[in-house]
């Protein structure tokens, strides 16, 4: 569980501070981000991959008979849907690849988490439904998270508060791994 506290912990610590120091340069990076071409490639490629790992360990023998027809298929498949939907599909891909991160990460959280005799996993398990929910919504609705990120951006004063929420939920996050 320690490992789960500091892999979100440092991350958002990181994030929301730069977010409190430069809030302008905080503002233009969110602002950019929806559109970045790199953050789209490695974003996008994680989410596949991630799914490609999901689909080869969850075990459903539906998705075994069609996916496990030949060795590395899932793996292949992966590739070739990273390409295509780069390819296809690059307008606000950035956001899409981080929602299904968003979606896929706790799947693997939830195995090490759920039998834990400690209350904090709630904390944890709080935090991956809010990206559980907050990833489906934008895989859907990409363009409406865009324009959160520009409202957001839009006064400093609101860079300044989620960064101060993030950073607090971070610190959390990193005093409970060190803790627990």
């Amino acid at each position: 569980m320690t490992f789960w506290f500091f892999l979100l912990g440092i991350p958002l610590m990181a994030l929301s501070f730069f977010a409190v120091v430069r809030p302008s340069l905080a503002a233009k990076a969110l602002v950019a981000f929806p559109r970045n071409r790199t953050a789209a490639v490695v974003l996008c490629a994680l989410g596949w991959l991630g799914t490609a790992y999901e689909l080869d360990t969850i075990g459903i023998e539906v998705f075994d008979r069609f996916l496990k027809a030949f060795p590395f298929e899932l793996w292949i498949l992966a590739f070739v849907l990273t390409v295509l939907t780069c390819w296809w599909m690059p307008n606000l891909l950035p956001i899409r690849g981080l929602s299904a991160i968003f979606m896929l990460f706790p799947a693997e959280m939830f195995h090490v988490i759920r039998l834990e005799p400690t209350q904090w996993r709630l904390v944890l398990v709080v935090i991956a439904y809010i990206c559980i929910i907050a990833g489906m919504f934008g895989m859907f609705y990409p363009w409406r998270i865009r324009q959160f990120f520009a409202w957001l951006a839009g006064k400093p004063s609101r860079i300044l508060a989620a960064g101060a929420v993030v950073h607090a939920v971070g610190v959390l996050c990193f005093v409970l791994g060190c803790v627990l």
